[in-house]
This record gives C-alpha cells, sequence and structure tokens, in this order.
C-alpha cells in the first residue's frame, strides 16, 4: 500500500528545447588516416619504431591496417586543433591483448604536446574481438591547441592489435545555435515575472561572413501557428534575441524558433530546434515542489531556497514510517541526520526502489523540512539502466511527483559525453510526466560540461581535490573554484547550478578535507556563483565506512559528522544573504593584494557580494577566497594579503563564522581594511553601515 500521497499542483505544459539539433561533421583532420601510403614499409605521418608494422593481410578496409606486437611504443600524430568540438574514432581489432583494463591498447586525444596537462583516452581494449569501432568524444576544446592522437600501448601490453580508419573530426557548430536565456525553468514564464524572452544566439555562417545573414526569431502558437512575437536582426557573431511574451495565452503552449536568413534571398540557411515556452500563473509556484524564479533561485514550494543537501548510499528501505525514523533522524540510528542542517537528500542505490518505500521515506523527510530526489541515471560510459522505474514506468514518475517530498530525479553521474543525447530524451519524458520537477546533473568540470546545458534543469559539477597522497603545496583546492565557474559558463549564467563538494577519503593514500577546507571550498563554490552545495558522501566508500561496520559509529566517524554539520550549518545560517541578489550598488573593491611583498594580481582574489540594495540598513555581505594562481605542489604557498577599499566608512566589520572584527584605516575617500589569506582559504566580511 502506498503511503499517504500529498498532491502538488503541476503546470500544464513542460517546455524547453524540443529536439537536438543535428550533427554535422568536418573532413577527417588526419594524415593517412587509412595507412595506405607507406614509406620503407611503414605508414607515413605515425611515429614508429620496433613492434609496428603495416599489414596487408588483416584490414578492416583498404589494403593495409597498422598492427601492434609487444614491446611496442605508442604511434602518435600531431594535429593542430581551433577551438571546437571534436570527435575521435578508430576501428581496432586485438588478440591475446594485454589483461583487462589494467593493460592494452587506447585510442587517445592527448592534449599535453600543447602544453596542457590534459587527454582524452577511450576504454582500455584488451583480449581477443574482431574489428570493433572505437569513439572517443564528444570532446570540446577551449582553446586553439596542438594535440596529438595516440594509438596507445597502455601499461605494456603483451598481444597484438591492429588499428585502421582513423578519423578525427570537428562537429561542426550549426549556422545558428540558441540557448533559452529566459524563461530559465522549462520554458514556464510566469505572469508575475519578467514577460520577456531571451534567447544567446551564436552565429557562424557559411562562408564566414555574417554580413550576409539576419537573424529571424518567432514566437508562434504550436497548435494554430498564429505568430505573437518576432524580430529580424542584422547577423553577429554573439547576439542576445528579445521576444514580448505578453500576448501568450495561459494553457497554450508556444515555440520559440530562431533562423538564420540570407539577405540577397530570404531564405532560411538554417533554424535551430524550438524552444517550447508557455505562460504560467505565478500563484503556480506556491503549489509546486520545485520551480526556478527569475534570478536563478531553485524554489521548492513556492519558497526560494539555496540548496544544501547530501549523497547518500547503502541501507535498506522499508513502508514503515518508525525505519526510517528509527535509521535517518536517531540519535542511535545508521544515519543521525537530526544535527544535519539540509533541506535535500539523495540515496543513489534507492533507483529500484518501490514507489511505497519512497513515499514512506519522503514522509519521513518532509517532516524534517529536506525534499528528495530519486535516482535513474547514467554513470561513466553506462547509459540510464532502462529497468529503473523512473525510466521504465509512466505510473511511478507520476506517483513519487505527486507526492510533495519529491524534488524530482538524478539523472546524470559523471558521464562520458556521448550519453548526452540520450540524457536528453530522459529529460524530455521527466519533464512531461512530473511537469514540477527537477532533474538534476553532476558531472566532471571538463569543458564538455557544456554540451549538457539542455539535459537537465540543474547541472553541478563534482570536484575532488583531495586525491591521493598529498603534496607538499597542499592539495589543488583551485579546481573547485574552476568547475564551478566552467559550469556557470555551461550555463551562461542563466539558469540555478550547484557544486557537489568532497567528503570522503579518495584513494587509501588520501584524507578527509579539514573544517577549514571545507569551509574553503563551500565558500569558493559560492563566490563563483553556485546556487546550492550537495557533500558526497554519507554512505559507502565514505563516511559510512569509516569504521569497520557501517552501523558502528567510531570516534572518527562521529567527528566527521560534526565537521559536515558545523559547514552546513554555517551555510544554512546565511541562507537569506545568499538568497539576495549580488549588489548592483558600488560596495569598494580588492585594490592591492600582495604575497611576500610582491604584487599580484587583485583578480586573484575571488569576490561575490550579497546585499539588499532596497534596503539602507542592510548589511554587505562580501565572500571572498584565495585563487591562488601560484600554487606549485612541489612547494607550500605562502599566504596573501589583501586590501579592501570601500566607499564609505564602515561601523563595523566583522569576520562571519571566526569570532573576530576587522578595524577599518579611514581614508579621505571612504576607509580600506586589510586581512590575510592563506592558500586557497575563503573568508565572509560583514560590513555594516
Amino acid at each position: 500500500m502506498i503511503g499517504p500521497m500529498h498532491v502538488m499542483a503541476q503546470p500544464s505544459t513542460a517546455g524547453g528545447l524540443t529536439a537536438l539539433p543535428p550533427t554535422n561533421f568536418g573532413p577527417n583532420l588526419l594524415q593517412n588516416s587509412d595507412f595506405e601510403t607507406l614509406s620503407g614499409g611503414l605508414p607515413l605521418a605515425w611515429s614508429s619504431g620496433a613492434g609496428w608494422s603495416a599489414d596487408q593481410l588483416v584490414v578492416h578496409s583498404g589494403r593495409v591496417s597498422y598492427r601492434r606486437e609487444p614491446g611496442a611504443d605508442t604511434s602518435a600524430q600531431t594535429v593542430q586543433l581551433k577551438a571546437g568540438t571534436y570527435l575521435l574514432s578508430a576501428w581496432i581489432k586485438s588478440d591475446g591483448l594485454g589483461s583487462g583494463s589494467t593493460s592494452g591498447a587506447r585510442l587517445t586525444l592527448d592534449f599535453r604536446p600543447g602544453g596542457i596537462n590534459a587527454w582524452r583516452p577511450s576504454e582500455v581494449i584488451s583480449g581477443t574481438n574482431d574489428w570493433q569501432l572505437y569513439q572517443v568524444g564528444p570532446i570540446v576544446i577551449e582553446t586553439d591547441r596542438t594535440a596529438a592522437v595516440w594509438l596507445e600501448n597502455y601499461n605494456g601490453a603483451s598481444g597484438t592489435a591492429w588499428f585502421d580508419d582513423v578519423s578525427l573530426v570537428q562537429i561542426l557548430p550549426p549556422p545558428v545555435d540558441v540557448f533559452l536565456l529566459y524563461p530559465n525553468y522549462r520554458g514556464l514564464l510566469f505572469d508575475d515575472q519578467p514577460q520577456t524572452i531571451r534567447l544567446d544566439v551564436t552565429v557562424t555562417p557559411p562562408g564566414g561572413d555574417v554580413g550576409r545573414y539576419t537573424v529571424r526569431s518567432v514566437l508562434s502558437d504550436e497548435t494554430s501557428g498564429r505568430v505573437v512575437a518576432q524580430q529580424s536582426l542584422s547577423a553577429a557573431a554573439h547576439l542576445v534575441v528579445m521576444l514580448d511574451g505578453t500576448a501568450m495565452q495561459s494553457g497554450r503552449s508556444y515555440l520559440a524558433t530562431v533562423s538564420l536568413v540570407d539577405l540577397s534571398t530570404n531564405g532560411v540557411v538554417s533554424t535551430y530546434p524550438a524552444y517550447r515556452v508557455a505562460k504560467a500563473a505565478g500563484s503556480a509556484r506556491q503549489s509546486m515542489n520545485v520551480s526556478v524564479d527569475a534570478n536563478n533561485r531553485v524554489v521548492l514550494k513556492g519558497v526560494p531556497r539555496f540548496v544544501l543537501g547530501v549523497y547518500d548510499s547503502g541501507l535498506g528501505y522499508d513502508t514503515d514510517p518508525t525505519f526510517w525514523d528509527t535509521t535517518l533522524w536517531s540519535p542511535a540510528g545508521d544515519r543521525r541526520l537530526s544535527g544535519l542542517n539540509i533541506n535535500m537528500y539523495l540515496n543513489y542505490h534507492y533507483g529500484q526502489a518501490p514507489a511505497d518505500a519512497m513515499a514512506a521515506l519522503m514522509d519521513s523527510l518532509q517532516q524534517h523540512g529536506v525534499m528528495y530526489l530519486q535516482t535513474g541515471n547514467c554513470f561513466d560510459k553506462y547509459p540510464a539502466d532502462p529497468t529503473f522505474p523512473i525510466d521504465s514506468s509512466d505510473t511511478y514518475v507520476r506517483t513519487l511527483g505527486a507526492h510533495a517530498g519529491s524534488a524530482g530525479y538524478y539523472t546524470i553521474d559523471e558521464c562520458l559525453s556521448s550519453l548526452q543525447p540520450g540524457a536528453f530524451s530522459q529529460y524530455q519524458r521527466l519533464r512531461t510526466l512530473d511537469p514540477g520537477s527537477m532533474t538534476f546533473a553532476a558531472l566532471l568540470g571538463e569543458p564538455e560540461i557544456a554540451l549538457w546545458r539542455d539535459s537537465a534543469d540543474v547541472l553541478a559539477s563534482d570536484p575532488y581535490p583531495l586525491f591521493g597522497a598529498e603534496p607538499t603545496g597542499g592539495y589543488d583546492l583551485a579546481q573547485v573554484g574552476e568547475w564551478t565557474a566552467r559550469t556557470r559558463k555551461a550555463v551562461k549564467d542563466a539558469r540555478p547550478f550547484m557544486a557537489v563538494l568532497q567528503f570522503f577519503q579518495f584513494t587509501s593514500q588520501g584524507r578527509y578535507p579539514t573544517l577549514a577546507e571545507m569551509r574553503n571550498m563551500a565558500y569558493t563554490a559560492i563566490v563563483e556563483g553556485a546556487k546550492g552545495l550537495m557533500w558526497w558522501s554519507l554512505g559507502e566508500g565514505a563516511l559510512e565506512s569509516v569504521c569497520e561496520s557501517g552501523t558502528i559509529w567510531c570516534s572518527q566517524r562521529a567527528q566527521l559528522m560534526n565537521r559536515l554539520a558545523a559547514v552546513v550549518s554555517e551555510v544554512a545560517s546565511l541562507e537569506p544573504v545568499l538568497l539576495e541578489n549580488d549588489t548592483t550598488l558600488s560596495w569598494g573593491a580588492v585594490t592591492r593584494v600582495t604575497v611576500n611583498g610582491a604584487g599580484r594580481a587583485t583578480s586573484s582574489i575571488g569576490t561575490k557580494v550579497k546585499h539588499d540594495d532596497k534596503s539602507t540598513t542592510d548589511p554587505y555581505h562580501v565572500f571572498a577566497y584565495n585563487t591562488t594562481p601560484d600554487y606549485d605542489p612541489g612547494v607550500a604557498s605562502p599566504s596573501a594579503t589583501a586590501q579592501f577599499t570601500l566607499s564609505a566608512v564602515p561601523k563595523s566589520i566583522t569576520v562571519h563564522g571566526e569570532n573576530r572584527a576587522i578595524a577599518p584605516m579611514l581614508t579621505a575617500s571612504g576607509a580600506t581594511f586589510t586581512d590575510t589569506f592563506g592558500p586557497f582559504e575563503a573568508h565572509v566580511y560583514v560590513i555594516s553601515y
């Protein structure tokens, strides 16, 4: 029997991008990619050496393949690449090659020849296999660079491998590329918020001459085709299109479409897939489980929230409320969440759990003000399991969506970019079945995160910088800021996005983050714009694994839980501040940064300033962190001293969570104050006037 349901109102139409744009490829950028041209019996344009040979007996196509014998080194070809998106592929055959995932062959695009310490490998190819096509990508390259394609000997593999028909092609950008900036949640234009639809447009015209084209945007009724707004602008490499949605009627869906038009013929050269938009009553947000307001804040049941949540795994499940009360909340239970000031919970082992057990879980969470995300996710190279109930049962999705404790679905977990089309299809289905929910994606903060911008409602990256043994210079916590900033860029700062932060020991040589490191990582993500924070994890491989038994709370486990609770509580205490807009007033600036007496760029101290600009008494909250641009893993990083210049003399300056105050120095035009930042350290200044 399913537990008590609390039916929430749903918008009548779920909108957003209606289809992915078509994929078109440029020419193969590799020389002698089929190995047919030989010199001295070896393929031209590819490095060779002992163990490499041209094989005319075993081929995928043509007359020749490139054969690798045991002991052969990696063969490579260097290429010059422009910023863009690429796909690497090759046909590979193997015989007794390597050993499982520990050795074999890989197909790799390596950026180290261009001075960038990054590379994109295929899976390890081992064993005995007939010709198979292996693909790497799509791979996003943010800047022009030198790269190399590797036919890689991975870890000294035994056995034989044959390579043929290697291809590196650019996935050509569409002539007109579009991203819906606003409305920022499933195409819903709430009538108490701005009524102008905004679309970000990038033009890559045939022939490269934007002057030959115009950009035509149209807002039309999806059923009747009646045009309610339109605009034509001279094409430019980048522009923002605006359409007036005032004439849209509630209860009807509309399509916002952008086309590139040839001026000489007035013919449409390219049209990006439409975004579906619909008008909804502002009052509907009060009864929707999840929505997003015009300021990109996640709204839970009508209330804007800064999302604070945890991942979990393991545990059983039950329909009995007392099971959940004991397991999650009891001071003697398995999880002891009562002191953790969260509003979001995710257990990724519950993807197969029945709806009645999840209803009982959500009933328990709701008693503590917490919402739940159910799992049905892709991971790494594996698409979402079609047996996940959220992917196989419409009834299951509708049942969960009708519960007041359901926030939505966890659908994407560090998935390879090749899985993005499948995740987009899943998103289309879920937003239709449960329009007032959200889907959540946690991805590596690589450039490919931009490809997922329309495949989930909320994107996050999951930087885990405390990996392996700690270097002399400490762990590189800059990853948190860099990945969060890249997530913001992926959605053009026009959707809510989050950060998933480290709360586990990464490898046996690593350690848990200290309280100071957890604070620094949290505030770094906030400075870079995150609208919520999640922590991985309370479950298996993390906090549950600290003691010998997952049901035992040793002193170390209790101390770690207290550490997490302290950080979450500190951030939660700032929630009213975090929900404020960034100030548009002139508050001041970082005007000098020094390290060991030498000047550094003021941008090395990242800042975000929150303030109620309508208030004359609301204090300014300056969130600041040291980006530590001179970080060297082999050398301990020195502290930085930063001077802040204020436009007026404050009554007081306190440092949130640090139990200290700073006395300002008066100047002719206002005041200054100075503070010290350790490597990657963050501070929150409360400046009252």
